[in-house]
């Protein structure tokens, strides 16, 4: 019973941390409308929910609990023994990283096999019995970065998937952050009003799109590093209301030239009210698009750079005045280097 009530108390610290965070957020986000009459409200929070998502995964993409936490059947040693945490189905599968954090330790012992340690916060969490160690002491990674390869190392009765956490050193049972990671992503669904199956993670995002993105390199010369990012960024990896219903990956406002022309148009709250946004019948068309906008007399200081050198040119894409956050570039290159995107640049060279 004590510890249940832990566990409930657990839950509703939680609950409550995360719901006096989204106030803060909203709160802030008011009074800076009641500042800036071109405020977008609407946009920081769909923003605010993708960061939220993104911000949790679950280990295995099938979550399937094979032995609880708690006095067991000891499967091995054939004894009534606590179970100092849960054991997921796995067969030889990648495992993630639940939130962001860095790796405190890695090693393998007879009883755990070869296991990982990491410190989200005030949590440290174990991955034991794997087969493969993809990460080294004091790395940092982000939430659903692959750590390793589950297996059947140390005492086992069979290839699984071993999590033990701790709160502050206290040992708890790992299923209270499988709860908050569940419970995290549903809220942030409903939300965006989105169904899950249409969300691409990070990675698949990027695995998508990146062989366009070197084709356009190898045309146009830019770097596909940086329309990699600039998709990831002005679209949410693809969740974003307009990337959703008009196939515009890169927040593309229609031109007078655009209107003209009679092509189709969305209207949306960006810098201003009720802005025109450009419809394409594609992701692909968005990016070739986007393309010929950089091409373009505005952005020719971009093309004094290498497509290698994405750091000039995204200094010169912000000094053409393609985005107003003034932290357009540091948003971009921290996108760049958290995936590694300028490797598909130096791919696109020697393709």
């Amino acid at each position: 019973m004590q510890k249940q009530n832990n566990v409930d108390s657990i839950n509703m610290i939680m609950r409550v941390k995360r719901l006096l965070y989204i106030n803060q957020k909203l709160l802030l986000a008011l009074l800076l409308c009641s500042v800036f009459s071109t405020c977008t409200l609407a946009g920081e929070i769909e923003d605010y929910w993708v960061e939220k998502y993104f911000s949790v995964s679950f280990p295995l993409k099938n979550i399937k609990i094979n032995s609880f936490f708690g006095m067991r059947n000891h499967p091995t040693l054939k004894s009534y023994k606590h179970h100092n945490g849960i054991d997921l189905q796995a067969h030889y599968e990648e495992v993630m990283a639940m939130f962001d954090g860095v790796v405190v330790r890695t090693g393998e012992d007879n009883v755990s096999g070869k296991f990982i340690t990491m410190r989200h916060g005030d949590y440290t969490v174990s991955y034991c019995h794997l087969s493969e160690i993809w990460v080294k002491e004091s790395d940092r990674f982000f939430a659903g970065d692959i750590v390793g390869i589950t297996g059947n190392t140390g005492r086992t009765s069979g290839p699984h998937l071993h999590i033990t956490s701790r709160l502050k050193g206290e040992i708890e049972d790992p299923l209270i952050l499988l709860r908050y990671i569940n419970d995290t992503r549903k809220e942030a669904l409903l939300a965006l009003r989105i169904e899950e199956s249409k969300i691409l993670s990070p990675r698949d995002f990027i695995a998508k799109y990146a062989g366009m993105a070197m084709r356009h390199q190898q045309e146009y010369g830019i770097p596909a590093s940086v329309t990699l990012a600039q998709m990831c960024i002005e679209s949410s990896f693809g969740s974003s209301e307009l990337a959703r219903t008009a196939s515009n990956f890169f927040g593309i406002k229609a031109s007078s030239y655009w209107l003209d022309q009679g092509l189709p148009y969305v209207v949306r709250n960006d810098d201003r009210p009720n802005e025109k946004f450009c419809m394409f019948n594609s992701a692909e068309s968005s990016m070739e698009y986007h393309s010929r906008l950089l091409s373009s007399k505005r952005y020719r200081r971009c093309f004094l750079y290498k497509p290698t050198d994405f750091h000039n040119w995204l200094l010169e894409l912000k000094a053409a005045g393609y985005a107003t956050d003034r932290h357009y570039v540091r948003r971009c290159e921290k996108v760049i280097k958290q995936y590694k995107l300028y490797l598909y640049d130096y791919k696109a060279e020697k393709i």
